[in-house]
């Protein structure tokens, strides 16, 4: 109600007053803003004060309108030298002010902090102080692709690699990408989403089998901005991690093999040990018991005895003598 009051009041009290007395008249010593997302903008409007400032009877309303939008937003709002909360919308609750220290000079500068791409539009600055009188100011807000996060993984399954960029920025911004040769973008799938601050969320996938020796980059293109940034990415680390898995799994295995046949040999042998230990106390128990038992080893030794013997005695006959 108030800012329709106000702009009844802009309509019926502008006027030349008559004598010495000059037209009340707010003047911008700048009509442009481009700022960045993200960082803060003083715009300032200016005003004839005529000596020393009476605060009481100053108005001062800062408003907001976007193109296509048909209502305006409460900005900020001074009435007779007190801020009316109220009028405010709440999309510059804590962020939009005005600098009262800077009123006395007939500067009515209004500061907002942390800029977001839905603060773009056309702003009115109305003063009524002595007269009334407003002029409007455009801000553009711009958000460069400044920030390009990148991920390299191997899709499972198959022989190829996955290369992601994902970046925010406003305007929407177009991704190619390219290796030392060729132009990839036909290859890439590229998606976007809108944020709540109305930036766009800008991911572009490629898909391809690699070439360790090629390095590939994505490149954000803001047409509008006619701003390019871009992110430089290798699949050289993939490859040299999975030679290095593949490597630390070789040397991993050898060694246990090893241990696995060490293991198994000093079992057999301990195996057999233990077993020739249990066999010698039963063969010297079955001799105690049957004094006229062979022994086998004996018996084997007395048969090697007596090969030996034949044998001399045939090759002393060859030889014509015979040695007894």
């Amino acid at each position: 109600m108030f800012q329709i009051l106000t702009m009844l009041l802009l309509e019926t009290q502008l006027y030349v007053v008559s004598g010495e007395r000059e037209l009340f008249t707010v003047e911008v010593p700048q009509q442009l803003y481009v700022v960045e997302y993200g960082s803060n903008v003083t715009m300032e409007c200016r005003f004839p004060v005529n000596g020393s400032l009476n605060l009481g009877l100053l108005t001062v309303v800062w408003e907001q309108k976007r193109q296509g939008q048909l209502k305006s937003k409460g900005v900020y709002t001074l009435r007779n030298g007190k801020a009316f909360a109220p009028s405010q919308h709440h999309d510059y609750i804590g962020r939009a002010a005005l600098l009262h220290s800077e009123l006395k000079l007939g500067r009515a500068i209004l500061q907002i902090t942390s800029v977001k791409i839905t603060d773009a539009g056309s702003y009115l600055c109305l003063i009524d102080y002595q007269g009334v009188d407003y002029k409007y100011i455009t801000l553009e807000v711009k958000a460069s692709y400044k920030r390009i996060n990148t991920q390299v993984m191997r899709k499972p399954g198959e022989d190829k690699v996955v290369l992601m960029c994902q970046s925010e920025g406003f305007p929407l911004a177009e991704v190619f990408w390219q290796n030392e040769n060729f132009n990839l973008s036909g290859s890439a799938n590229t998606t976007y989403t809108l944020t709540a601050d109305g930036l766009y969320n800008v991911t572009s996938i490629l898909t391809f089998k690699p070439n360790i020796s090629e390095n590939y980059s994505c490149v954000f293109w803001n047409k509008e901005l006619n701003g390019k940034t871009s992110a430089h990415i290798s699949t050289l680390a993939l490859m040299s991690n999975q030679y290095s898995g593949q490597k630390s799994l070789i040397l991993f295995i050898v060694p246990m093999c090893v241990m696995v046949a060490v293991l198994s040999s000093a079992l057999i042998i301990f195996q057999k040990r233990k077993s020739l230990k249990n066999e010698q106390p039963r063969k010297d128990r079955k001799r105690k018991l049957d004094p006229n038992m062979k022994d086998e080893n004996r018996d084997d030794f007395n048969s090697q005895t007596e090969a030996l013997y034949m044998s001399t005695v045939t090759a002393s006959r060859d030889s014509g003598s015979v040695v007894l």
